[in-house]
C-alpha cells in the first residue's frame, strides 16, 4: 500500500483499517427527483475522499502528520481500488481534531487524529 502526501510516508501513523477511500458523485444542479418520481442524474464529475484515522501518535509523530496536511492543497500518492493502480492527486484537508491522551515517561501521546482528504 502506497500512502503519501507530499512526499511524506504516513503508512506508518494510520491506525489498521484506517484508511476509507470513497468515491463521490458531484451532480449538476438539474438532478434530483422528478413530481412523478423520475430520477435525473447529469453527473458532471467524480471526486475521491479519503478518510484518515491514525493510531496514538506520540508528539513528534502527531507533528509530523499535522505538519503534512496543513497547506491549503497536498500531493497524495495512494493506490486507488477502482483504478486499480497507484495514482498522484491534489486533495485538500480541514477539521482535525486531535485528542491528548497521556505522557509517559518523557513522551506525550495524541489520539483521536482523523481527517478528510477531498480531491480538489
Amino acid at each position: 500500500m502506497t500512502f503519501k502526501i507530499g512526499g511524506v510516508d504516513m503508512t506508518p501513523y494510520v491506525a489498521f483499517g484506517g484508511l476509507k477511500w470513497q468515491r463521490n458523485d458531484i451532480d449538476g444542479e438539474d438532478a434530483g427527483r422528478t413530481m412523478d418520481g423520475t430520477m435525473i442524474r447529469n453527473r458532471k464529475t467524480m471526486k475521491v475522499r479519503l478518510d484518515i484515522t491514525c493510531r496514538p501518535l506520540t508528539g513528534s509523530e502527531a507533528a509530523t502528520v499535522l505538519a503534512a496536511i496543513q497547506n491549503e492543497f497536498v500531493t497524495v500518492d495512494y493506490d486507488d481500488p477502482m483504478l486499480g493502480s497507484r495514482t498522484s492527486v491534489q486533495f485538500y484537508s480541514n477539521n482535525v481534531p486531535a485528542s491528548y491522551l497521556m505522557y509517559k515517561g518523557t513522551t506525550d501521546y495524541w489520539g483521536g487524529i482523523t481527517f478528510p482528504l477531498i480531491e480538489k
